[in-house]
This record gives structure tokens, sequence and C-alpha cells, in this order.
């Protein structure tokens, strides 16, 4: 107790002024609380007494926070420290709003007393969901938290704000920016605001009209006459493809109708994205001009040279973006396509050209419209209520070219009809001048057709003698094949008959008998064909009955070519089903002809593995068998279509070239085909190259009702001759020599008959080594691999003929020292010298005597020998001493020769003397590096220059050096100095072998040199 009263005492003896200071402080601290306490009141931010008819914009007053704020739409939230923004400006100015993603704005409203009942219409650029007072009441687009899926949506139409008079209201926006949008007023037409809220009393909104009434007529009536323009051009277009002009024109019109449309649509579309794309669609109106450019190019047959391209190109320019100071710079671009139309009209004007003052007078006139028309927008005259004025100049400038190519397709259709007119009336006048001329050419030509019944009786009698005289010809020809024929018989007979008694003998060389003995009954076999066809042009075949068993008949044929089949390796086979056994009466000899030929073609024409099938079927009629059916197939080679239908023509070969593989006459099928309608029968073929041919014949038999005794065997006649259709070889074989005669010259024997290549072979080989190649193509691959010294050929043989094996043997350096002898049946004058054009060297016509042929040979081996000895004497010491001593053959000349000979102007030898004078000093040259040097291989060279000079590589470099060492010591060098410059190593070994060659050392010849001298 004591303390609190003497406390209490003291603070009442303390002095007065420092409780003054603290209450003082204590009640600025409390003003200045109650301030900032009724600083953060909140307050309205909007006062709204009365709206205006024309609208009032929700501008000021809006709070922003950035972020999806929870209860962002409640009363009770406090906004106090939220940013102030104006949403109402570009959203390109409020980068705030598009960083966020999501975000609120909140404006808080203060209505008077008199406030009517409003409506808001809203332009935005951004989705929202608006709230009043914490209730949801609009939402427009799609807010998510995924920006890809944020939808911006611009509602453009007029809803309730139910605002209360007198009260307090919090209108809440929660909104969200849609990604990847180009907000620019290119596209959208507009100021891009973020949000703007327009406020109507609800008795101004009749007035309010979402669109441009008058806009939308002027939009809709272009629409549609720009549609119905492009549908006429694209029609006349396809009515007349020649003309160009219209497929530009209904291209400009289609570019018009889809860019009118894209701007009405517009109006409609409330998804900006979708709105951006629309306005995209909206600038093909923009490429119109350049279409109408191309257009008139066209109409007035125009060069579409640069002024052209740079005006279409300079459409371009309208899409780059320019600074707002440089906007104007789109005018002069969009009024120089307009002046380029008039410069286009005025230069059609000056050429006279039809419908050019009409294009110019609607170029001017769309020109003026359009400064008119931009002048009045400039003017702002719709503000002042004269907008239908703007709109009348606009649709008038419109119009110009539709009315200009209108008028012109009119006056072109006129004109078109006026030149139809007088083309008619010119036909009228032809048609009129053609009839007066035609009935001038009857006359006329009645009076030539006379003429010509005269110059046809006259020229008829004078065929009737010619073919009088062509007949009495065929006649003379006939008997004089027939007499020739029978002449040849004879002498055939004499020669078959001894032979067959020869070959009963066995004192005599078989295999030339045989030979002689089948070329014999080849030659009577192709008599016999001539006689028939004669006896068939004179009528004087007829058909002669033999009684005989068909099935053995043909059996028995065919049993005659197993051995030919057998040899080539083909299969034949016969297949005679179902013939009854019992005899007929049929035409032995000529089914024997005609079976002979088509079996020997057949196997003539196949290959080894082929296969020849003879199908022998019987003919009925009723129980009567009345002809048999023969079907002849192989799988050979086969026939072209082009020379299908010409087989049975006489003497006709489907392969006439010198290199055909096959050889013939041309009368075989000509006889098969009419024999076989002498016996009433029937004869078609079908073929396929390289898969086979088919013969089908039908021929015809009689029953045993005739008296006919004799009765068919075997069949008459000698078929030996059918082994001649053995294919060719294509390879070349060595005919292997004794020991002893390796020495002996190389003789090569192209030909394709087998037995003559046998016979040439066993006449030559006993002085001869002999090769031999079955056609040229295997002779010139022999040429080449073995280098003979003499080639004989033939001219016509498969693959490569006589002519072209010559040739390329004269004239490939490997081979061009090879002698040819030419050895054909071509004996005519032009086919000699076209052999000795290609280079042979002798030429000898068949048949041809075995002894001057070897008398040939002899003298052309000799002649390359006494060229050899010419060479190799032109390495001979100058003084008369001799040849080289391994150069044998060489005869010392009788005066010595005053200097060293000339060398050898041969080609290949003169090549191989520049090589060996390039590199002399190089003692490492070899036979090896001389075949690298003139590209051939090692035993190539040695065989040619064999054949050349008679001489090895080896001996022929050595030889070489000698002698340009006796040309340098007769120059003056000394002998080491001659010894390195022809490629020796020491002195010593250059004397012992020039002593060795010439019999005398270096010293001794320089010595000889000086004493002459």
């Amino acid at each position: 107790m004591n303390y609190r009263v003497c406390s209490h005492e003291s603070r009442l003896n303390q002095p007065l002024w420092p409780r003054f200071f603290r209450v003082t402080l204590a009640i600025l601290i409390l003003i200045q609380g109650l301030m900032i306490a009724n600083a953060q009141v909140p307050t309205a931010d909007v006062s709204l007494t009365q709206v205006p008819d024309d609208g009032y914009l929700l501008k000021d007053g809006w709070r922003f926070q950035a972020g999806d704020v929870p209860n962002g739409a409640s009363v009770q939230l406090d906004d106090r420290y939220w940013s102030h923004i104006d949403p109402t400006k570009d959203i390109r100015e409020l980068p705030q709003l598009q960083q966020a993603g999501i975000s609120w704005l909140r404006l808080h409203i203060h209505t008077g007393p008199d406030l009517p009942p409003l409506m808001i219409k809203m332009f935005q650029s951004v989705a929202s969901e608006i709230y009043l007072d914490g209730r949801l009441l609009y939402t427009f687009g799609t807010i998510s938290t995924n920006p890809d899926r944020v939808q911006a949506y611009n509602p453009s139409s007029a809803y309730s704000l139910p605002l209360k008079a007198s009260s307090k209201h919090v209108l809440a926006l929660r909104i969200g920016c849609q990604s990847g949008l180009i907000y620019t007023a290119k596209y959208l037409h507009w100021d891009a605001g973020a949000v703007q809220f327009w406020l109507f009393p609800t008795t101004a909104l009749p007035a309010l009209k979402p669109v441009a009434v008058q806009a939308t007529y002027l939009a809709t009536f272009k629409l549609g006459i720009s549609f119905i323009l492009f549908i006429l051009h694209l029609s006349l277009y396809l009515a007349h493809r020649t003309k160009r002009t219209n497929l530009y024109a209904a291209g400009m019109y289609l570019m018009l109708t889809l860019a009118l449309l894209a701007m009405a649509a517009n109006d409609f579309t409330h998804m900006l994205s979708l709105r951006i794309l629309v306005y995209y669609g909206s600038y093909l109106a923009v490429w119109m001009p350049g279409m109408a450019i191309l257009t008139f190019y066209t109409m007035f047959n125009f060069r579409k040279g640069w002024l052209c391209w740079l005006a279409i190109g300079s459409i371009g320019l309208v899409f780059i973006p320019l600074p707002a100071d440089f906007l104007w710079l789109f005018w002069p671009i969009n009024y120089y396509l307009p002046l380029e139309l008039i410069r286009l009209s005025l230069v059609a004007t000056r050429r006279e050209l039809p419908g050019a003052r009409i294009v110019t007078s609607g170029a001017f006139a769309n020109l003026g419209l359009m400064m008119l028309s931009s002048v009045l927008f400039a003017l702002h005259i719709s503000d002042y209520g004269h907008e239908w004025l703007f709109h009348l100049f606009y649709l008038a400038a419109f119009l110009c070219f539709p009315l200009t190519l209108s008028l012109l397709l009119a006056l072109e259709h006129g004109w078109i009809n006026q030149q139809l007119m007088a083309r008619l009336q010119e036909v009228e006048n032809l048609s009129a001048r053609n009839l007066a001329h035609q009935q001038e050419r009857q006359q006329l030509l009645s009076r030539q057709n006379e003429q010509l019944e005269l110059q046809v009786a006259e020229r008829t009698y004078e065929l009737h003698q010619q073919a009088d005289q062509l007949r009495e010809l065929d006649l003379v020809k006939s008997r004089f094949v027939t007499n020739i024929t029978h002449e040849f018989r004879t002498p055939l007979a004499l020669i078959i008959s001894p032979i067959e008694k020869l070959l009963q003998e066995s004192r005599f060389d078989r295999p030339i008998l045989t030979m002689v003995q089948r070329n014999a009954d080849q030659l009577l076999r192709l008599i016999n064909q001539l006689l028939d066809l004669s006896k068939l042009e004179a009528n004087q075949m007829s058909v002669s009955l033999n009684q005989g068993n068909v099935s053995d008949f043909i059996s028995q044929l065919v049993a005659l070519f197993q051995r030919t089949a057998s040899h080539k390796g083909i299969t034949l086979t016969i297949r005679a089903d179902n013939l009854p056994e019992q005899d007929h009466l049929f035409d032995a000899d000529k089914w024997e002809k005609i079976l002979m030929n088509l079996l020997s073609n057949a196997l003539k024409f196949s290959d080894m593995g082929d296969q020849v099938t003879l199908t022998v079927s019987p003919v009925w009629a009723g129980k009567e068998m009345v002809g048999v059916q023969l079907q002849l197939t192989d799988t050979g080679i086969g026939i072209a279509p082009a020379t299908l239908p010409h087989i049975f023509d006489r003497f006709y070969q489907a392969d006439t070239s010198e290199t055909r593989v096959y050889q013939g006459t041309g009368i075989g099928l000509a006889l098969v085909k009419e024999l076989t309608d002498v016996v009433g029968g029937t004869i078609t073929v079908e073929s396929q190259l390289a898969v086979g041919t088919t013969f089908q014949l039908i021929l015809p038999v009689r029953s045993l009702s005739a008296n006919v005794s004799t009765r068919v065997l075997i069949p008459p006649g000698r078929i030996t001759t059918v082994s001649q259709t053995g294919a060719p070889s294509i390879t070349h074989s060595v005919i292997p020599l004794p020991l002893a005669e390796k020495l002996n010259p190389r003789i090569l024997i192209v030909e394709d008959n087998d037995e003559l290549q046998e016979f040439l072979t066993g006449e030559l080989s006993p002085s001869y080594h002999v090769m031999k190649a079955a056609d040229g193509q295997a002779g010139w691959e022999c040429t080449l691999a073995e280098l003979p010294d003499i080639v004989i050929t033939d001219v016509m043989m498969p693959r490569m003929n006589g002519y072209e094996l010559t040739r390329r043997i004269k004239n490939h350096p490997d081979t061009d020292h090879i002698a040819v002898v030419m050895l054909t049946a071509k004996a005519a004058l032009p086919s000699r010298i076209e052999g000795l054009r290609q280079g042979a060297d002798d030429y000898l016509a068949k048949p041809f005597s075995i002894d001057e042929l070897q008398l040939r040979l002899s003298n052309l081996i000799t002649r390359q020998q006494r060229l050899g000895n010419h060479y190799r004497h032109q390495f001979a010491l100058p003084g008369g001493v001799g040849a080289p001593m391994d150069s044998p053959g060489v005869d010392s000349p009788g005066s010595p020769p005053a200097s060293i000979p000339a060398l050898s102007t041969d080609p290949f030898l003169v090549r191989i003397y520049g090589l060996l004078d390039q590199h002399l000093d190089d003692s490492s040259i070899s036979v090896d590096w001389l075949a690298d040097q003139l590209a051939m291989n090692r035993k190539t060279l040695y065989r040619k220059v064999q054949s050349v000079i008679q001489l090895a590589p080896a001996d022929l470099i050595r030889q070489y050096r000698l002698r340009k060492a006796a040309e340098l010591l007769k120059a003056g060098h000394n002998v080491a100095e001659t010894a390195d410059l022809v490629g020796f190593n020491t002195p010593s070994h250059f004397t012992l072998v020039f002593r060795e060659t010439y019999h005398q050392t270096p010293t001794e010849f320089i010595n000889n040199r000086m004493k002459n001298a």
C-alpha cells in the first residue's frame, strides 16, 4: 500500500511537458490511422445516374489481378490492392493480360435513383465469364488452364445488364487469352480492344444495328453479280476453250465472289480464330486486278512482258506491313493497276484493235469513280447522313469492268454474226460458181470417159498379147527346167552308181565316198523337187493311189529321221492311236514328199533339247475313215508373224541375209502346200518366235472299193539326206599335231559346212597346223586368241559373214599381218571386188581345186617368209659383213653396201622401233615392258613379231640395240660411250655381244670404217 501511494505521489511531482508531448503524439497517430482507414474503404469507381442514347463506354475504374483468383466474383473480396487498368485499350498494349493467361477484372458501380433499365453491347478479343454481384450472367468462349484449349469469342450482340437504381454493384470478369492469335487491325478491321462494355438504355436498343444495312445490301448485290458473271464466263470458256480471255475473266469473278462471301461471313463469325481465317479469304479480292490485267492482255493478244508481271507482282506490296507514317504508300499501289489497264487500252486504241475504245472508256470511268468514292470516304460523308452517295459511286466503279466485258461480248457476238453472214454469202456465191464448174466438168468428164474407154480397150488388147507372151515364156521356162533337171539326173546317176559300187569294197576311203554319196543324194532330191514344181505348174501331176496301212507307212517315215534327231539331241516322237488296222487307198508318193519336207524342216530349225512330236488321228464320216489328221509340233526357233503368210510361196526364205544360220532353197514348203492341194487335203500353220511351230494337215484316204493291187510296205526313194539337218556348231577347235609338226604354218578354216570343213582339214593337216571355226564370230575369236598365219573363210556364214571377218582382221593392230583367203560359192565379179576391198589376199570360187588352194597357200607363206627375211636383212652391217647369225636364209650381198640399210616401213615394226629409240639407253627394257607399251599380252607379241620378221621379241630388241650401236660407232663415238647409249651395262659385255653377232669387235668395226674411208 505504501508503494502505490508513493508511486502516485512521485508521478504528481513530475513536470507536465513530457506528459503533454506523449498525448500530442498519440493524437497524431490516431488521426493518421483514421485517414488511412478512410482511404482504404471501397469506393464506387463509377457512378451511373443517366446513360445517353448513343451509349456509354465503361472505361475507367477497372481493377486487374493476374491469375485465377478464387472467389474472384465475390462482393466480399477485398480488391483494394489490385492494379488499375483500362481494358478498352488494344490488347497489344496490355501485355499483362496475354502473359497472365487467366486474370480477373472488377468494377464497382454506384447507380442513381433515376437510372433506366440498361443493355450492354460487348466487343472483346478474349474469352470471358461475366459476373454481377457474384452471380454468373454470361459466358463467351472457353476459358481453361490449358492455354491450347482457350477459345476467344466476340458476341457482337446486345445483352441485358440487371443494375438496380440507387444501389452498389460489383461487375466482375474472368478472362482468358487465346495463344497464337494475330491481333492486327489488318485482319480484324477494328482496334483489337481487350474488353469493351457499351451501356445503352433499353429504349435506344432498336436503333442499334448489328451490321451496316446499306453496306450489307451492297455486298449482297455485288456477291450475286460476281457469281453470275463467273458462271457466264466459265460457260463461255467451256464452249470455246481456245478463247482464254473468258477463263481469266471467270477466275477474276471467282476470286471476287469468294472474297465477298468471306466479308459477308465475317459479321456472323464470333470465334476469333475462325474470324481471322475468314478475313484471309477476303483478301482474294486484292488479286482481282491481276486477273483483270491477264484478261485484257489476252483479249488484245498482247505479249506478257515485264510490265505485265510487274503490275501483277505489285499486288504483293499490299501485304507488306508499313509504319503508320508510311501508310500513304498504299494509295499509289492501289492506283497503279487501273493506270496499267488504261495504258493497255490506249495501246490497243492506237493499234485500232476491236473493242479498244470501249475498254478505254471503262478504264477511265473506273479510275474516276474510284477516286471520287475515295474522296467521299475520306470526307466521312456517312457521318452526315449521305452514306448512300458513297455507295452509289463505289457501286458504279465496281460495275465498270463487268459492263465493259459484257458490252464487248455483245459486240463480239454481233461481229461474229456479221462475219458469219458474210461467210454465208460467200459460200452461196461459191456454191453457184461450183455448180457451174461442176456442169462444165461433167461435160469434160464425159468426153474424157469416151477417150479413156478407147485407151482401155487398146490397153486391154496389149495386155492380152503380153499375157499370151508371158504364158509362152512360162511354158518355155518350165520346159527348160524340166530338160535341165533331166540332164542333171544323168551325170548324177553316173556319180551315185559308181560310188555305191566303190562303197562295197573295203580298199577305198569310206568316209570320203560316203560324203560324196550323201551330197549327191541331196542334189538328186533338190532336182526331184524342181521336177515336181514343173509338173505342178504344167498341171501334169495327178493323184496315184496306193494300197497300204497308213499307220505303218507314217511310222516307217518317222523312223528314218530318228538317227538324225538323236545326233542333234532332239526328242522325236510319234503318237498314232485309234488308227484302224485295215488298209486304205492313198497317194503314198505325195504323202512321203509332204512328210519328208515337214519333218526335215522341224529337225533343221530345232536345237539340242527341243522336242518334235507328230500326232496322227483318224477323220471319220460316220463309221468310215475318210482322212488322216496330222499335227506336227516342234519347240524350235519359230516363225516371225511378218514372215508367216509367205512361207508357202515358191523360193521364199525368211532369212535372206549372208549371216543366216539355216540354209535352204525355199522350195520345200511351197511343194508341201501344192502337193497337199493336189491330193485334196488342207494345211495350216501356227507359230511363235522362240516358242515353236505347229503344222496341221488333213490328208484324205479312200476305202478299198477300187481295184488297186499295189501294196505300200516301205517308202520309195532314198531319204538318207535327212542327216543334212544337223545344226552348225558355234565353237572353234584346234587339231592337235605331232611334235615334229609344231613349226608348220598355222591355218584357221572358218566354214559353216561341217563336211567341207572336215574335207579341208584332212587335206591341209599334213602340211599345216589347222584350226577350225564354224561361223564368222567364232572365227574372229579364234583369230584373236591363236593369231594364225592364214585364215581361210567362207562368205555366207551365221552370226558374222566373211566380209566383216576380213575387215576386222585387216583393221585390228594385232591381226593386220594375217593373210586372208576367201573360199565361197559367190563367184560373181561384184562379190570378188567386195572381198578384195575388205582386204582379202586371195579369192577362190566353189567348186575349187584342192591343188590350186594348196599352191595359193604355199605362195602366201613364202611371201610372208621373204618379207621377214627382208626385214631381218635390215640389221646387216655395212661393208659386206653379213646378217646376224640367228637370221638364216639371208644371203650376203654381192657387193658391200655403202651405208647401213634403212629400217622397215611396216607400221607395227615402226612403232616398236620408236619405243626402243625413246628408251634405248635403258638396260632394263624387256619383252614384258614392250608388250605393256604395245597393249598386248606376251603371247600375242611373240606370235606377231615371229610372223612379221621371224625373230623372237628379245632377239629383235638385241638386234636393234646393235644396229643403233653400229650407227653411233660410225658417227665417231667410242666404244664406252656407245655401250652406255644403247643400254649395255659394261663395255666388255657390249663387245662380247657385238662380236658374237657380227664376228668382229667394235674396235675392229671402227678400224675397218676408217680404212674404207
